[in-house]
């Protein structure tokens, strides 16, 4: 994910803002290219949750370059991590 796919993934957020589900998950499992503007725009999103008291998890298995992005900039411990998306629906909605 690069800076070709930015305008995707803020129109991403945008929805996500509209819709207000209490979370949203993001599966980076099949990402295997990541730039800082995949960062930015996860942090973006991340801030954009928290002040609306909604969770942001980014699910999934990290590719070694994705993680090592993260690694690198200090940024991993910023997110919540799952192993999958449906994990999060899970501990999201108990009852289903």
């Amino acid at each position: 994910v690069d800076a070709d796919e930015e305008d995707l993934l803020r129109a991403a957020w945008d929805e996500a803002d509209e819709v207000r589900l209490p979370a949203t998950a993001v599966d980076l499992s099949a990402v295997t290219f990541a730039d800082s503007t995949l960062l930015g725009t996860l942090l973006d999103a991340q801030d954009r949750h928290h002040r609306d008291g909604r969770a942001f998890v980014l699910a999934g298995t990290l590719a070694r370059q994705v993680h090592f992005l993260f690694a690198v900039t200090g940024t991993l411990g910023y997110f919540t991590l799952a192993a999958s998306v449906q994990q999060v629906i899970d501990q999201t909605n108990p009852d289903t």
